[in-house]
């Protein structure tokens, strides 16, 4: 059996595996090598890769909590334990209260390991960190002078093409798919955005917008990566910002006109696209998940922006955005925030109940290609609605 322990956000998460689930460990370790490595005190979670046979089943009362395009999501209530299965072979148990989680193949192959280094660690790993605190959130995100502009979207909207874009152009890097939300108990913004220093996972496409990364066009993808993964400090050494307060949410999607373009969007169609992120397991962690979303939106101008062609473009829009050159919207006023680390009390008509959410589906890419064919996770996490500072 071998573990590794590293630090995130002050939660000890454990990586173990033995014998041939090693390989697929490995994935999950080299997304984690950003990280601050773990003291010797007991991990706070933990997630497990077994081989050779599935040693638990699918929760007999269990429901759907999320509508992957393959095999199903579901969570028993009376037991508080998230499944995930992937056809007959792969299988995943979440414990997300205890901060246990145990991810099974029966008879691994090369293609499994992008799924079980993945979506089958993400969502699971989402899931545990809600319980404590930490609060997920799919998007890209760079930083100036600790002030936050994050870019949610799902896959093909280019987040991660700009993200990279940005961080390349100097900005503080965050993540590009995964960043958590935390309350404060002390501080003015009463809201920190956290960054997940992940490998960039890049199209062939993305790659071909910048020359230097061409290199990896050469390289063969093993069976069943859809992706190429970079490691942000390799990317022009962009250096990691542990945490920014929230400015700036920009909504990105392809819109293949010369120019860029940007719209001030509404506070309540920000928190309704962003509502997806919560995964409706546990009623408690839920609704606090739901709450830090809507933090993050009070806190936020929220903006629309059209991508155009030119990426160049699109980095000098954003850039000037969060510098203060570009027309600012009207703000909506905010929702006073309390100190403490618990979700702050919302006026009436502010606050948007998890029993509020109708059903989605993770929407194309979500797990696009993640079943017998390909991997993939974009949209993980985005579950189904029935300051700079020190290193983690």
């Amino acid at each position: 059996m071998t573990a590794s322990t590293h630090q995130l956000h002050g939660v000890r998460l454990a990586v173990t595996a033995a014998a041939e689930a090693e390989r697929a460990a490995a994935g999950i370790r080299a997304r984690l090598a950003g990280l601050p490595q773990g003291d010797d005190g007991p991990p706070d979670v933990t997630f497990e890769v077994i081989a050779g046979g599935h040693s638990f089943g699918r929760p007999a009362r269990a429901r759907p909590v999320y509508d992957p395009p393959f095999g199903e999501v579901v969570y028993d209530d009376a037991a508080d334990l998230l499944h995930i299965g992937l056809g007959s072979r792969l299988a995943v148990l979440c414990e997300a209260g205890l901060g246990w989680t145990r991810a099974s193949v029966d008879g691994l192959e090369e293609r499994d390991l992008w799924t079980l280094s993945h979506p089958l660690f993400t969502l699971p790993l989402v899931e545990m960190l809600k319980r404590r605190g930490l609060y997920g959130l799919h998007a890209g995100g760079v930083c100036r002078d600790g002030r936050a502009l994050l870019l949610p979207g799902t896959s093909g909207s280019g987040k991660t093409t700009l993200t990279l874009a940005l961080a390349r152009a100097g900005l503080g890097f965050l993540g590009d798919d995964t960043l958590f939300l935390r309350f404060l108990r002390d501080g003015p913004e009463g809201l920190a955005v956290l960054a997940f220093p992940d490998e960039f996972d890049l199209t062939d496409e993305t790659v071909a917008f910048f020359p230097e990364l061409r290199a990896l066009l050469d390289a063969d993808r093993p069976d069943g990566w859809r992706k190429r993964q970079v490691r942000p400090e390799r990317a022009w050494g962009a250096g990691v910002v542990w945490r920014a307060a929230p400015a700036l949410l920009v909504f990105p999607r392809v819109a293949g006109t010369p120019e860029s373009t940007l719209a001030p969007m509404d506070r309540g169609e920000a928190l309704l696209e962003l509502a997806p992120n919560v995964l409706l397991t546990e009623p408690r962690s839920s609704q606090a998940h739901l709450d830090a979303l809507a933090g993050l939106v009070e806190r936020s101008e929220c903006w629309r922006l059209a991508t155009g062609t030119d990426l160049g473009g699109a980095v000098r829009v954003l850039t000037e955005l969060m510098g203060g050159d570009a027309p600012r919207p009207e703000p909506s006023p905010p929702t006073p925030s309390p100190a403490p680390s618990h979700p702050p009390h919302r006026e009436r008509g502010t606050r948007l109940e998890i029993s509020c959410l109708s059903p989605s589906s993770p929407g194309e890419g979500g797990w696009e290609g993640a079943g017998e064919e390909g991997r993939g996770d974009e949209d993980l996490g985005r579950g189904r609605s029935d300051g700079e500072g020190a290193a983690p």
